[in-house]
């Protein structure tokens, strides 16, 4: 076989069903393997930046829990894709970026001098688990191999291959390896299991703080399990956000929201289990932990990383969970009532707009792909999620942009539930070219974009910390509705809030890619005004709904 036709049988051997590129000179013959091996198990999809393949990717990534994959050319295209890298290497999704290069003949010179020239390696290795380059035809299943070993254990993360077009053109006979398969991890330490154990028992108010490694570790109801018997609410990183379903009346949704910050106040024990402390997570570290800490990881090096913990257990988490569930005794706390409290006093917030009427009009199932703005910033501690893999955020690099090629990416995966991209105009302009993606393989993505011509978030930030003062936050915006109907998606505007469900309605009925203007312009005070972190009140207290809206 040829080297192409080997990286794809090898790709098709770890069960890839859709990759996401354009195609390009150094890439050609893969595209043209793609073409003669791909037909029937792999589906390709054109995006028109290479910034979109690997956020679709991203999204199909987290949908699924199986690498996404996409295809540029190096340089440039690898550059553009290179957010998307970065995006899925903060938030540990399983991105699989795979580019050409010139002939290896080349590799001497430097890489400025070269067509699309990029040291990619050096490029990508801070922001990859893995990057390799095969040298030599016998080394693509090994570089792929070793792609998805890294992808499929450990944190998850994303990983680059570079193939030299002599290497794609060159033959050889070479065993196809088998699907890579998670590799099972030890039980934890005897000894530390039982000093956790010890100090649970010895808690009033146990909180549990969870991260997404509880779900990649396929351990969502050993948590469960643990929280119903130590009756011990549950509050969540960004990553881990629905790692237990938020309408259980243990989970408080992100720590940093109210209720997770009420909890902690009143918390004699935390329970660590997977989060990595990042910086929005803890507000740049400033977030003190209540004490004891007990630190549960399958990485030993999380331990005690970024903060003193008291006790560390290492090991696979569902084995970990599965013990502590046998040996802790049953919770006998003030929780209940505490918690009826609070979310009394949470509950009586009024409404946000649109994002509040999502669940009257969508199923359980629904894959939401939310980006960077006022109301999506809402969503951590507002917008209940039953399952993290509907739930797709730019958590950490925070990549504007990030939701619509994300909930292409999840759509190819799941083409039978609804998908929703719900973004601002700043925002869903950044990718909105992938409409024609949409439209070209009928991808039925139902956009929500809430046109505030500004961004927002920015601009509050500036009258807030610069005296009154902005700079280029107002935005200059298409017709949105003309926008998507050029390309043949079905197009609305709403104009008063209380017709956006059955605007919702119909849009899904559309049956094809659809797009909704939510028009806010003349509001953008009140909708800073519920951006969280600009505010001195934990609660909002000013309705956003005018009698006419409701």
């Amino acid at each position: 076989m040829k080297g192409g036709e080997i990286l794809i049988e090898c790709l098709k051997a770890q069960g890839v069903s859709a990759v996401f590129g354009m195609p390009g000179t150094q890439n050609i013959q893969i595209y043209d393997a793609l073409l003669q091996r791909g037909g029937g198990a792999i589906d390709h999809y054109l995006v028109r930046h290479e910034y979109a393949a690997t956020q679709m990717a991203d999204g199909f990534a987290r949908a699924t829990g199986e690498p996404g994959v996409a295809i540029t050319v190096p340089g440039p295209g690898a550059s553009n894709a290179s957010t998307g890298i970065l995006e899925a290497f903060t938030d540990c999704a399983p991105v699989l970026l795979i580019t050409g290069q010139s002939d290896s003949s080349l590799y001497s010179k430097h890489p400025s001098k070269m067509f699309h020239g990029l040291d990619q390696m050096r490029f990508f290795e801070s922001i990859t688990k893995y990057c390799a380059i095969a040298h030599t035809v016998a080394e693509i299943p090994v570089v792929v191999e070793n792609a998805f070993k890294a992808m499929r254990n450990g944190r998850p993360g994303p990983t680059m291959l570079e193939f030299p077009m002599d290497v794609v053109t060159g033959e050889g006979d070479v065993r196809i390896p088998p699907r890579v398969e998670r590799i099972e991890l030890p039980a934890p330490d005897d000894a530390d299991l039982s000093t956790a154990v010890e100090t649970i028992r010895n808690a009033k108010m146990p909180v549990i703080f969870a991260g997404s490694a509880v779900f990649h570790s396929n351990a969502r109801n050993e948590l469960r399990l643990l929280a119903e018997k130590l009756n011990a609410p549950v509050i969540v990183t960004r990553n881990g956000k629905g790692v237990l379903p938020e309408d259980h009346p243990l989970a408080l949704q992100i720590c940093y929201g109210y209720l997770g910050r009420e909890a902690l106040e009143r918390c004699d024990c935390l329970i660590g289990i997977g989060p990595r402390f990042t910086s929005i997570d803890t507000r740049n570290w400033s977030l003190e932990l209540p004490q004891p800490f007990i630190q549960i990881d399958e990485d030993a090096n999380e331990i005690g990383l970024e903060y003193p913990c008291d006790v560390g257990v290492v090991g696979d988490l569902k084995l970990t969970l599965q013990a502590l569930i046998e040996d802790v005794a049953p919770g006998q706390n003030e929780w209940d009532e505490v918690l009826t409290e609070l979310r009394a006093k949470f509950d009586v917030q009024p409404s946000l707009p649109v994002i509040h009427e999502f669940q009257d009009v969508l199923p359980r199932d629904t894959i939401y792909a939310i980006d960077v703005h006022a109301l999506g910033y809402a969503s951590f501690a507002e917008f209940p999620i039953y399952d993290p893999r509907t739930f797709l955020y730019p958590n950490i690099g925070v990549a504007l942009g990030h939701a619509y090629p994300a909930a292409i990416g999840a759509k190819v995966a799941h083409p039978d539930r609804p998908v929703i991209c719900f973004s601002g105009d700043g925002g869903f302009l950044m990718g909105a070219v992938e409409m024609a993606t949409a439209v070209k393989y009928g991808i039925n993505v139902v956009a929500i974009v809430v046109n505030d011509g500004a961004l927002s978030a920015i601009k509050g930030s500036q009258l807030k910390g610069c005296e009154g003062r902005t700079i280029d936050t107002d935005l200059l915006n298409p017709d949105f509705v003309e926008f998507a109907r050029s390309f043949g998606a079905y197009a609305k505007r709403v104009e008063n809030l209380g017709d956006f469900k059955e605007t919702l309605r119909d849009a899904l009925a559309a049956e094809k890619p659809a797009l909704i203007e939510v028009m806010l312009q003349e509001r953008q005070d009140d909708i800073i005004n519920i951006i969280s972190w600009l505010q001195t009140d934990p609660l909002r207290k000013t309705p956003f709904y005018s009698e006419t809206e409701k």
